[in-house]
């Protein structure tokens, strides 16, 4: 019943596809832009954003609207609920502690990573993506682990219709050329590379496991290019994180 497209409320989609609208790009945003962006009139996205701004997930400033701490408040509540950010938490600190570079943890979503812990190292150069951050997966090393756990039936679904749009030309430009990848970093159980995204950043990324063997997390070593290399001893490090996580799990 609950798939019955009579039981959709346009009205949440809509107030749901406003909140999409900001990004990094867009953190600020007027009436008329929000309008254009959903496809409706400016009195119609006035009443959604007005309801939203009274329930408090958009902030006024201006003539512009912004999303306000009870959206973040909301993401913070879904990743405290996964288990892999409590647990990976202490071991991230302490591989960022042990190598002085900055440790993350993220999870797959759609054909997306989501960034959920961060341990940032205090060097001069270093790389930094805030915990809530998306990118897309076949760009990134933690991307490329995670898909790498994946069927191949359930990577032609994800990836359906799907334009890849790379940055680089190291970069996979279709789904063909990714699940060449994929198949790599499957055999190896890691992914060491220069990014794909960012200039001047290189990254090592292994799998966490859940107690039945599926890939449910990742977990990266990253910094400049300049002082973290593909060093044997680092990858045998983040793997180790990695399998110390999934053995709490």
């Amino acid at each position: 019943m609950a798939k019955d497209p009579g039981y959709r409320s346009n009205s949440l989609v809509r107030g749901l596809r406003i909140l999409e609208c900001f990004d990094h790009r867009h953190p600020e945003m007027t009436l008329s832009e929000i309008a254009a962006a959903i496809g409706v009139t400016s009195s119609a996205a006035y009443r959604f954003v007005i309801t939203l701004e009274q329930e408090g997930y958009l902030a006024r400033h201006d003539n512009s609207y912004r999303l306000a701490p009870r959206v973040m408040d909301m993401g913070y509540r879904y990743v405290r609920s996964l288990d892999v950010y409590d647990i990976a938490r202490q071991p991230a600190d302490q591989l960022r502690n042990d190598t002085g570079f900055t440790v993350h943890v993220s999870v797959l979503d759609g054909v997306e990573v989501v960034y959920v812990y961060r341990a940032i190292s205090d060097r001069t150069m270093v790389s930094n993506v805030p915990v809530g951050s998306r990118l897309p997966a076949f760009s990134t090393t933690m991307g490329r682990v995670l898909l790498s756990g994946l069927s191949a039936e359930d990577l032609e679904r994800r990836f359906a219709g799907y334009v890849f749009a790379p940055l680089i030309a190291a970069a996979p430009a279709s789904l063909s050329q990714l699940k060449a990848l994929l198949v790599k970093d499957r055999a190896r159980g890691y992914v060491a590379q220069r990014s794909h995204l960012a200039t001047g950043t290189f990254s090592i990324a292994a799998p966490i496991l859940s107690r039945h063997g599926d890939v449910i997390a990742a977990i990266n070593l990253s910094g400049h290019e300049l002082q973290l290399k593909p060093d044997p001893d680092l990858i045998a490090r983040v793997c180790q994180t990695a399998r110390d996580i999934s053995q709490m799990l």
